[in-house]
């Protein structure tokens, strides 16, 4: 019975899944050629030199286009089950994406990461803590809202929940607001790095600590420069993008102790238990794949094995964007109003405003490691 129910579960997974792969395969083996080629206003290729689109880009939107149009909001039953397996695309992405690394390049970069990360984290927590309580907010949304601005979103929302005791409404408007912000931010991100003529080095250290959802980083470094490779802004923007979840159970932590000190309650989260219950495992995947390659099991750079899985990433995160285009629903975006929403593009826009500037005083050019 358990086998049947498994294959069951299986069989539910395909309709949706092969929808997905059907849906990268046009944009990327015929839509994308297509706009390299085509002339609109009179210049070649205008659809990708100037407005920056590949089929990362095309993914997202062919999937919110499939929910908010075609599917009139809501996942069809036949495809829910395939969809869903949008996280497993990204996650199983990051983790492949430790293979751009070594140990020795993490540990030089590491502390200028740290360094920028951590002080716009806490920095952007603390504004949302005071913002929040200026605007008359109720202390679990506020608390919510902190963590999905600071760290990285959903992730960092979903963690703080029970710590704040936040309502189902709480979350569902926290995740909105930053996932409107990072929409905007994702789609206008690469046009000004190439105005700024921004290296790889400095757009991914600029989005992977100005952009608030990990998923929406992945996809704006992609979007910059669709090339998986060390060096590239993908390369980069996950390096910050991997110190900012770190500090996951550091700040629902920190959070937790801000909410029950000002509740005057006696219970209180141990950080040990934070990190056991809501760090997020694939993270030791990507140390794994390190690991891995700083030992120089998974190839020379340049050969063979490393093309292919460098190929199989682009293909799995293609997959992912697709999904997570499909789980955008505006008519979510247009509900986060009021107090939350000045808050979460306030604090949106402060962070992204100023990691730019820092990139562009403080930022190399070029990676010194």
């Amino acid at each position: 019975m358990e086998e049947k129910h498994g294959m069951a579960k299986v069989m539910a997974i395909i309709p949706g899944l092969a929808f997905m792969v059907f849906t990268l395969y046009i944009l990327r083996i015929y839509v994308e050629p297509w706009m390299a080629e085509a002339v609109v206003m009179g210049q070649k290729g205008w659809l990708v030199k100037v407005l920056s689109l590949n089929y990362i880009l095309l993914a997202i939107l062919t999937g919110m286009l499939y929910r908010n149009v075609l599917w009139s909001g809501k996942i069809p039953d036949w495809a829910a089950e395939g969809f869903r397996t949008t996280r497993l695309f990204i996650k199983s992405g990051v983790m492949m994406l430790g293979s751009l690394y070594t140990i020795q390049g993490l540990f030089k970069v590491g502390g200028i990461a740290i360094t920028l990360i951590f002080s716009f984290v806490f920095g952007t927590i603390l504004f949302v803590l005071w913002y929040g309580g200026r605007q008359k907010m109720d202390r679990s949304l506020i608390g919510v809202m902190a963590a999905s601005c600071g760290v990285c979103g959903v992730s960092a929302a979903v963690a703080t929940t029970p710590a704040v005791r936040a309502k189902p409404a709480d979350v569902a408007l926290a995740i909105a607001t930053i996932l409107g912000f990072g929409i905007f931010t994702m789609f206008i991100s690469p046009a000004i790095g190439h105005m700024l003529n921004l290296t790889d080095y400095q757009f991914g250290a600029w989005v992977g600590t100005g952009i608030l959802n990990s998923g929406q980083v992945l996809a704006t470094c992609l979007a910059y420069n669709p090339n998986i490779a060390p060096g590239t802004a993908v390369a980069y923007g996950e390096i910050w993008n991997v110190v900012r979840v770190i500090s996951i159970p550091f700040v629902v932590f920190f959070i937790t102790m801000w909410y029950w000190r000002a509740e005057a309650q006696t219970e209180q989260t141990s950080l040990v238990r934070i990190i056991r219950d809501k760090f997020p495992i694939f993270i030791f995947g990507f140390f794994g794949m390190t690991a891995l390659s700083s030992l120089g099991m998974l190839g020379a750079e340049g050969s063979e094995t490393i093309h292919l899985m460098r190929q199989v990433m682009s293909w799995i995160f293609g997959l992912g964007l697709v999904g997570q285009g499909a789980y955008i629903d505006i008519r979510e975006l247009r509900a986060a109003g009021g107090a939350p929403l000045k808050v979460g593009l306030m604090a949106g826009a402060f962070k992204y405003v100023l990691a730019l500037v820092v990139v562009l005083l403080f930022v190399a050019k070029e990676a010194n490691f």
